[in-house]
């Protein structure tokens, strides 16, 4: 016979029930809440950069590439038109003073030297002479001179002596007059002759200082052309490394042709490249930063800008603080940025990825997720950029590339 279910036997069914169907449900929420946790995007820390944002100084840059080449760098040019018959130096050699680079045929250049030393004794020769001949014409004059002016003492006396005879009655009137014409006359030959030796005296002046002139310049053209000959020799002016020679033996070359370059590799400056669209924004006297390797960065000037642009890029010389520094080399490549503006005391974070592609936004650390936030940023440099708003100074950033995530507002962090 079935026995009546106490009241307590079915309170404890039904509590079990309910107990069961909320742990049912708890363990299903949980599940679903761990299956939207595992769907939510997330990163893992080490996949990510971040940096701090502090308060400095940002500059705002140009990146240009650049090769070390010596601080001085003498050229040595052919002085003539000659054929090389022998080169006595090769590229990377150390020569001192006087050392034989280049031996030149100066067969044409002896004859030049000798046509123009012939020349040279050609117008001292007439120089000589016209001298000669001039002194000779001034004599004459001279000699005429005093001859005259011993008639015109005659003539004066005689006109004196026929004054005081006629005065006293003793001779013709008719040959006092005569003898005081002939008197006037003689003095107006001797004044003439006077003149006259004045002019060729002025004439020889000049005539000697033309054929002096002429002379200086067959004296000087002689001079250059033996200083063209002696050069042609080609020697090392100055003491230093042979950068470049001419290879070609038997080569003509033509007066003013580069025959070999000489530098001082104990010191270095930079010359370096960037597109003709950043022109206007360089200057000399901009200071730039020179980095050789990841460990060695050069501050330096802009020292010259060529004012020529070729094939779209303006070169421009860097000079160095440090020019003797021991990790320069010559034709060393080197990464150059000039700081073209600098803003102190304002809100900066390490650059990375910052900024690029004209991103308005950038995800920051907050406890164990990345959350995008809204930033404008300033000027940039080649290390640092400027956080104009958006961060505050503490706030770790991410400054890797979240380009692929800047429309998911949370990122889980792991």
């Amino acid at each position: 016979m079935d026995r009546e279910i106490t009241q307590e036997v079915r309170t404890r069914k039904v509590v079990r029930r309910v107990v069961t169907f909320i742990a049912i449900l708890a363990v299903a929420g949980g599940a679903l809440a761990a299956a939207v946790e595992w769907l939510r995007p997330s990163l893992k820390r080490r996949e990510i950069q971040t940096a701090r944002v502090v308060r400095g100084t940002v500059e705002e840059t140009l990146q240009a590439a650049g090769t070390v080449v010596p601080l001085v760098e003498q050229v040595v040019s052919s002085p003539v038109e000659a054929r090389v018959v022998g080169i006595g130096r090769r590229a990377g050699d150390r020569v001192t003073v006087g050392d034989a680079l280049v031996t030149l045929d100066t067969a044409a250049t002896q004859l030049d030297f000798a046509r123009l030393a012939e020349r040279m004794q050609q117008k001292e020769s007439e120089s000589t002479q016209l001298r000669l001949r001039l002194d000779e014409s001034i004599a004459t004059l001279q000699a005429q001179i005093e001859q005259k002016q011993l008639d015109v003492e005659i003539f004066r006396y005689t006109a004196e002596q026929k004054e005081k005879l006629r005065s006293e009655g003793l001779t013709a009137q008719q040959e006092a007059l005569a003898s005081a014409a002939q008197a006037k006359k003689a003095d107006i030959e001797l004044r003439q002759l006077k003149e006259a030796l004045a002019r060729t005296l002025r004439s020889r002046d000049a005539q000697l200082a033309a054929s002096q002139v002429d002379l200086s310049i067959a004296r000087r053209e002689r001079e250059e052309s033996k200083r063209q000959l002696e050069m042609a020799m080609m020697r090392a002016p100055s003491a230093g490394v042979l950068t470049w020679v001419v290879t070609e033996q038997g080569a003509t070359v033509r007066r003013g042709d580069i025959l070999a370059r000489i530098a001082d590799l104990s010191s270095f400056r930079l010359s370096a490249t960037i597109s003709d669209i950043h022109a206007a924004r360089l200057s000399a006297g901009q200071r730039t930063r020179v980095k050789l390797d990841e460990a060695t960065t050069i501050p330096g000037t802009i020292e010259s800008i060529d004012p020529r642009i070729e094939n779209g890029v303006v070169r421009f010389f860097v000079m160095l603080d440090q020019p003797a520094h021991p990790r320069l080399r010559n034709n060393l490549r080197a990464d150059v940025a000039v700081v073209t503006s600098q803003r102190d005391r304002v809100l900066s974070a390490r650059r990375g990825r910052l900024g690029e592609n004209s991103e308005r936004y950038a995800f920051v650390v907050r406890e164990d997720e990345l959350v995008r936030v809204p930033v404008r940023f300033g000027i940039a440099g080649d290390e640092a950029i400027e956080i104009v708003s958006g961060l505050r100074e503490g706030d770790e950033v991410v400054i890797s590339d979240m380009s692929d995530s800047m429309r998911v507002e949370r990122l889980r962090l792991k």
